[in-house]
């Protein structure tokens, strides 16, 4: 289990967080109220530091969520995923501030 650490991108108008997963996960965020939430994904075993360029310019590619979760998830998401290869390096966007953010991995 890791929490996720949280960075405002104000020129996104957005919160970030980025982190290596080995095995299916979990995510569960709990935010100040429903907004809309992207996943990003990418293979790969190292994260950056968190800039101003967006998921795409990174190297990201989308994780497509059912669109009346990807609009507006409410202030609780807790959703499970699961890929065919790993280690993945996984962003998660969410367009209101994130109180708690926590992942955990498939043993």
């Amino acid at each position: 289990m890791a929490n996720l650490q949280f960075t405002q991108i104000t020129s996104q108008d957005l919160y970030a967080s980025e982190i290596v997963v080995n095995s299916n996960f979990n995510i569960h965020l709990d935010r100040v109220s429903g907004s809309e939430i992207r996943i990003y994904q990418k293979t790969g075993s190292e994260t950056e530091s968190m800039d101003e360029r967006t998921a795409e310019s990174r190297g990201f590619d989308p994780v497509f969520l059912p669109g009346y979760i990807q609009s507006d998830s409410g202030k609780v998401f807790d959703y499970d995923f699961d890929a065919l290869v790993y280690p993945k390096v996984i962003r998660i966007e969410s367009y209101t501030e994130v109180t708690s953010g926590i992942l955990t991995e498939a043993e």
